[in-house]
């Protein structure tokens, strides 16, 4: 959507190819976008890699003649030459002159942390494709765990804030290209909430004077997931302090723990590689509710 916008504001044409359905095996779930410019500059795309090509391309002959296309790849699709190794079938449309005010409401929508839609419509389509906003990952933390954790979070392209106590966490942190850090003072004045819906959070203390604080004030929010790090005996005795500070049972049931696929993870990179795959996991299946 922004390449979109950008290429637009910069006086140039763009058309807007949009995955308007599948069959079989996707890469991209139906909604997905791919922008191109009238210079051939492109953004998005809607596949493995199979048909990005030719839609790019496509979509300049459209924008050069001004018609919309409708297009089938896979199975019943005219162009024999491009196969899908799913055995699958994708359907796309090609709009050359997309509602680019529709598409900044979109974008904007979507930059407030809300989900959006956007209508499309050809002479051959017209349908509404649904956008939620992007994973957001909140990690309290400290120590190898905490560190690697936002490391990978960094590395994945993960929109991700880091509150430490520690400085030198910080400043790794800060090191592996994250800029959204926050100093903790002291457990009795932990930040509010400020989690939406998008947003897991994910306590990785040993330290338990910081974790009934930070996890209250998780679960007053609206975090999709929130977990803490630390093996069952100590979720236990953790799940217990939360009861004993006020928080009800049905609060506390929220919290995974421990956390990751694989349990006991004694590596920090792998407990961090565990950890992402349960939130991401944790992430679609809210998306599919």
């Amino acid at each position: 959507m922004r390449a979109a916008l950008s290429l637009s504001a910069r006086g140039e044409p763009v058309a807007l190819a949009v995955l308007a359905g599948s069959e079989g095996g996707s890469v991209r779930d139906p909604g997905a976008l791919m922008a191109v410019g009238e210079s051939g500059a492109a953004a998005g795309y809607l596949s493995g890699g199979c048909i990005d090509a030719d839609v790019a391309q496509r979509a300049l002959n459209a924008l050069k003649d001004r018609q919309p296309q409708r297009l089938r790849y896979g199975s019943g699709s005219p162009f024999f030459d491009i196969r899908l190794p799913c055995g699958g079938a994708l359907d796309v449309v090609v709009d050359p002159a997309p509602d680019m005010a529709a598409l900044a409401r979109a974008a904007e929508t979507l930059d407030k942390r809300n989900a959006a839609t956007l209508d499309i419509s050809t002479p051959d389509a017209a349908f509404t494709a649904h956008y939620r906003p992007k994973l957001r990952l909140r990690i309290a933390g400290r120590g190898a765990d905490a560190v690697a954790l936002t490391r990978l979070a960094a590395a994945s392209g993960i929109d991700c804030r880091f509150q430490s106590p520690d400085a030198d966490c910080l400043a790794e942190a800060e090191a592996a290209g994250l800029t959204a850090l926050e100093r903790l003072e002291t457990p009795g004045a932990v930040p509010p909430s400020i989690d939406d819906a998008a947003t897991a959070f994910v306590l990785m203390f040993h330290d338990p004077h910081w974790e009934t604080p930070l996890l209250r004030e998780a679960l007053a929010g609206d975090a999709f997931y929130v977990g803490a790090v630390g093996s069952r005996t100590t979720h236990e005795r953790r799940c217990g302090d939360l009861k004993a500070a006020g928080v009800a049972v049905e609060d506390i049931t929220r919290v995974h723990g421990p956390i990751g696929l694989v349990p006991s993870m004694r590596d920090a990179s792998m407990l961090a590689v565990s950890a992402l795959a349960e939130i991401v996991g944790a992430f679609h299946a809210e998306a599919d509710r």
